[in-house]
């Protein structure tokens, strides 16, 4: 096949030595269901360039993979599948995207988090360590509940959608299911992530903006996790999509209802009401209000399915931070004080740091 036109946004631009691109076939009428999915090969089959990179992005938030505006003329391309399908092929590589999105996110934030640690365990500040203060404390606190959250929500999404990939159209309600929880984390996720690195700064303070230290790249970087593969208000659209038109609103209730019932603690009970309430509201609505709520909704719909995913990771210290969450971010308080001399939930995997 041979492409023509122009891509003004193209991610690994100049990077790639393949690119997988959506184009419309020639006579193919408007709309998303008629467009294909090729691979483009950097070099044509003379071994010449098959696309130029008309101009790379400037000021991005994010500098780990160039972006710049692409010109196909004559480009050499390779269909994908069927053209008829291409749109499937699509959104399901976007799903991918968002996973992988969801842990870079949160890579970002462990890293954010590193860095804060061994900051604040070499820095004094009135007459002690920074982290024997209890402000102090309370930002760990914060860090190593967001992301032990994220990362129990991504990885069972990750699961979910290790078991569905291999299918085709028309997809199974297991293939919506996988949909669903991809939207949940990499919405999630990114909030979490951001919020950890800008976190992550303060905690470094005045310095912690200069660019001497990789505290203030790692922010940067976490900025463009929100609107990558689709800003919030587009996961929460297809997140009542999936919800309530192909069917997903029932398993993943069974789910993690289940899992919440079984810990029998108040704080699960206070998930389970959350996740039930959530979802009576978006069904009694009218579709329009429904959009209105969606992304409250899909973020509480989130966050009780993090308090039941680290309550089924089966140690203590995953309980407490199930505790924590559930009271934080779905009753909205502030993390109890016990949390303060607490110094496992946030000292784990230090025992072998190097000192600074």
């Amino acid at each position: 096949w041979r492409l023509f036109g122009d891509k003004y946004f193209s991610s690994g631009a100049g990077l790639t030595d393949y690119a997988i691109v959506s184009a419309r076939p020639e006579g193919v009428p408007a709309g998303p269901k008629g467009l294909a999915l090729f691979l483009v090969p950097r070099l044509d089959s003379r071994g010449e360039l098959n696309y130029r990179v008309r101009r790379l992005k400037d000021k991005l938030a994010t500098r780990a993979v160039p972006s710049g505006e692409v010109d196909f003329d004559h480009t050499e391309a390779y269909l994908l599948g069927k053209a008829e399908e291409g749109i499937y092929y699509i959104l399901e590589t976007l799903t991918l995207s968002r996973l992988a999105n969801a842990v870079g996110a949160l890579g970002l934030a462990r890293k954010a988090q590193l860095e804060a640690l061994f900051r604040v365990q070499s820095r004094v500040a009135f007459g002690k360590k920074l982290e024997q203060h209890p402000l102090i404390r309370r930002d760990l606190t914060d860090l190593a509940v967001r992301i032990a959250g994220g990362l129990a929500l991504t990885f069972r999404a990750v699961a979910a959608w290790d078991e569905a990939w291999r299918e085709t159209p028309p997809y199974s309600p297991r293939y919506h299911y996988a949909r669903l929880l991809a939207h949940l984390a990499k919405a999630r996720t990114a909030e979490h992530g951001t919020y950890c690195t800008q976190l992550g700064m303060e905690l470094f303070g005045g310095v912690g903006f200069v660019e001497d230290f990789a505290i203030a790249r790692l922010a940067r970087e976490a900025l463009i996790t929100p609107i990558w593969e689709g800003p919030a208000n587009v996961q929460a659209l297809d997140t009542l999509e999936v919800l309530f038109r192909k069917g997903a609103a029932e398993p993943f209730l069974l789910e993690f209802s289940a899992m919440l019932k079984n810990v029998g603690s108040e704080e699960a009970r206070l998930a389970e009401a959350a996740l039930e309430q959530t979802l009576k509201q978006l069904q009694a609505l009218p579709p329009e209000e429904a959009q209105w709520h969606a992304k409250k909704a899909l973020r509480t719909l989130a966050d009780a399915a993090i308090v039941a995913l680290l309550y089924d990771l089966g140690s203590e210290r995953h309980a407490r931070l199930a505790a924590l969450y559930a009271r934080h971010f779905l009753q909205g308080e502030e993390y109890p004080a016990w949390a303060m001399q607490d110094e496992a939930l946030w000292r784990i995997g230090l025992e072998h740091a190097p000192s600074v």
